[in-house]
């Protein structure tokens, strides 16, 4: 009967967090290659790669001016803690301080850089490159003719004859694909019973960084956290 409790005790906690965002914390706070304490809770911190943040995501964070951090939370034995991403700050050596970006926003970014030009032709007509959806009028067979069209690449669409599209290249993922893979991989928040460790995705600071790298401040349930996170070896 013990086994039998103790198997559904253990499912339990494995169907709780099955939804849970984040990625698998490392065995150990000594693992990373900086931690403090908050009270009887654990945070600790490592910079990732550039190289291994191309690997992870689809968008070039990197390229679009962002640094990931990962971060793990061990709360001491039977302690709840609250964690949230606005609870942390990064510092470099030139003092400019820097609040992570959200997910919704780094998305809503990529949207805004990526959105495709509208291509304007005499007439009626107007052309969309990536996904289109324009109205064409025209005359045909002695008659005046109208509609709407959609086309993925480039459009064209006048008169009776729907529209021709020349294929896109590759196809670039969206926003709402980039939120939900951020959020998939961000540090989870709420009131945490349990080890956790998720990515914070923060602004590249404009100053050099120094030997000494970044200085994380997390404001803890019991005192401020301070951590000096090295940058990655190269």
């Amino acid at each position: 009967m013990g086994r039998v409790l103790c198997f559904l005790a253990v499912a339990g906690l494995l169907a709780a967090g099955a939804d849970e965002p984040g990625i698998r914390p490392r065995p150990a706070p000594a693992d990373y290659p900086a931690l403090g304490a908050s009270g009887q809770t654990t945070v600790a911190a490592a910079v990732v790669p550039k190289e291994q943040v191309g690997k992870q995501f689809t968008t070039d964070l990197s390229r679009d001016g962002y640094m990931v951090m990962e971060i793990a939370i061990y709360p001491g034995h039977g302690q709840e803690v609250p964690v949230a991403a606005r609870d942390f700050l990064l510092t470099d050596g030139h003092g400019t301080a820097l609040r992570p970006a959200s997910p919704e926003t780094i998305a809503a970014r990529y949207d805004r850089k990526h959105a495709p030009p509208e291509i304007k032709t005499p007439g009626n007509v107007q052309v969309y490159n990536s996904s289109t959806i324009g109205y064409g009028t025209g005359t045909y067979d002695g008659r005046r003719q109208g509609g709407v069209y959609t086309a993925e690449g480039v459009g064209v669409g006048v008169g009776n004859p729907g529209p021709t599209a020349a294929p896109t290249a590759t196809a670039q993922p969206d926003g709402y694909e980039i939120r939900q893979e951020l959020q998939g991989k961000s540090l989870p928040e709420g009131r945490i019973d349990h080890t956790v460790a998720g990515y914070l995705y923060f602004p590249k600071p404009s100053g050099k960084v120094g030997k000494e790298g970044y200085r994380l401040t997390w404001y803890g349930p019991d005192n401020q956290v301070h951590l000096n996170v090295p940058l990655p070896r190269k």
